[in-house]
């Protein structure tokens, strides 16, 4: 997520209750991840206006004043699914919802293009089809 500068604490608080939030509901833990990004002055415009300034990034907040966010989700995730977590998102980061400007935007993603790294191998959690080797080597990475 893109946003106005977080306190650490302000970062640290969005990304348990997100964590927590997204492990209620299927989840896993340890496959949550929450970056923070901080927007530099004059980078991010809704309708023509800046809502990055040139007085922003000078100090830090325990509330954003705005915030872009970008979900990757499992495509089966439903539109209530996808509100919720929205709204989710706007609490956790202190968005009054009378003042502040936030997207959300949600990118559909496959399981299995999504690779982590679990006892020394990239994984992603699924067995392997059958007749697929997990060998590795240089004639495996080329067609």
């Amino acid at each position: 997520m893109t946003s106005t500068p977080l306190t650490p604490s302000a970062r640290l608080k969005a990304a348990l209750r997100l964590t927590r939030w997204l492990a209620a509901h299927g989840s896993e833990p340890a496959h949550v991840v929450v970056t923070f990004r901080t927007a530099q002055a004059m980078t991010y415009f809704a309708g023509g206006m800046p809502l990055t300034k040139y007085e922003d990034g000078t100090g830090e907040d325990r509330h954003a004043r705005w915030a872009s966010v970008t979900c990757h989700i499992h495509p089966d995730r439903d539109p209530t699914y996808r509100r919720e977590l929205a709204e989710e998102i706007r609490e956790a980061l202190g968005l009054a919802a009378d003042t502040a400007h936030l997207m959300v935007r949600f990118e559909a993603t496959q399981p299995d293009r999504v690779l982590y790294l679990e006892s020394g191998s990239m994984t992603n959690g699924r067995p392997l089809p059958a007749g697929h080797s997990e060998e590795k080597g240089s004639r495996h990475a080329h067609s």
